[in-house]
């Protein structure tokens, strides 16, 4: 019994730290840095219209990639800075 107030001690104490503690905004993911492919210019040398619809599906699909990349980009920043936000406080 007279080592209870000794151990409730050392616990408190173990506790406490004199180093100041500080928080990081989270590092973006490397997928979502990488540099987007630009789209795709239609050749000046291909003058039929079958040209010009297979440039148009091509660069609709890089344009939703894009789009689906940008949208997780979103995602990822609002969920991180309401994380860092809510340790801050």
């Amino acid at each position: 019994m007279n080592k209870f107030p000794l151990i409730i001690l050392i616990l408190l104490t173990a506790c406490s730290t004199n180093v100041p503690v500080t928080a990081k905004f989270p590092q973006v993911p490397p997928s979502l840095m990488e540099p987007s492919e630009g789209l795709v210019p239609l050749d000046p040398n291909k003058r039929e219209l079958t040209d010009l619809f297979d440039n148009v599906a091509e660069n609709y699909g890089r344009y939703h990639i894009l789009e689906e990349k940008y949208s997780a980009w979103q995602f990822w920043y609002e969920q991180q800075k309401k994380i860092f936000e809510g340790i801050q406080k």
